[in-house]
């Protein structure tokens, strides 16, 4: 397992030479997108730590908490949308096997409606070799809503008082939806989330650390 930790902390670094912050691309490729977004914030590690225990343990504890700060403003909530609506109605964790089981809502305006859509997934966190930590999400069932799914973000240490955040996610859609969510329509409805979920951790970060001064 440290190795293979060792070998993502490699692969991170490469792609901090690659990518300039506050930059997105994304990959399309035999029906799956590969999208990753970085960005720099102003804080401490010891900042950054606390504040991803926080994101896993509301994940598992209160998930509408991470409306008002992680997730907030990226439409899960069942805000109008004239692409896509979704709908996270609960989200529960089953402690034995530490999966969350949600139900979600999805609307397609003038299209279609999917009430109650199961979706079962895993968060996990790890610390890397340079003290960063990754906030690993797996996507386990999703009836046909998504045929898999995964994201990461990760906030690494630049020096004593900044972070680099990394979000990635690799997605592929159930058959309905890998009809519907073109490569166009991706950029409407994902890219945008994943570039907003970033911004939220940046600005939580950053409150944070001058709470601590």
């Amino acid at each position: 397992m440290r190795i293979l930790i060792c070998i993502f902390t490699i692969a991170i670094l490469f792609m901090q030479s690659v990518l300039a912050s506050d930059s997105l691309a994304t990959v399309y490729k035999n029906g799956t997108f590969l999208t990753q977004f970085q960005r720099k914030a102003k804080a401490t590690n010891k900042v950054a730590i606390l504040m991803t225990d926080d994101f896993v343990n509301q994940f598992h504890t209160t998930p509408n908490m991470l409306f008002t700060w992680a997730l907030k403003g990226l439409g899960l909530e069942g805000q109008k949308s004239h692409e896509l609506k979704l709908n996270l109605k609960t989200a529960v964790l089953d402690p034995k096997t530490g999966i969350t089981h949600g139900l979600v809502d999805v609307v397609v305006p003038n299209i279609t409606t999917f009430n109650d859509v199961a979706v079962d997934a895993r968060i996990t966190k790890n610390t890397l070799v340079n003290g960063g930590r990754k906030v690993q999400a797996d996507v386990l069932y999703s009836r046909f809503l998504i045929e898999k799914a995964s994201g990461a973000f990760y906030i690494i240490p630049q020096g004593e008082n900044e972070q680099l955040i990394i979000t990635n996610l690799t997605i592929k859609f159930g058959w309905f939806f890998n009809i519907f969510i073109t490569e166009q329509r991706y950029k409407s409805i994902v890219e945008w989330r994943i570039r907003k979920f970033a911004d939220n951790l940046k600005a939580e970060l950053e409150k944070r650390e001058k709470l601590s001064e």
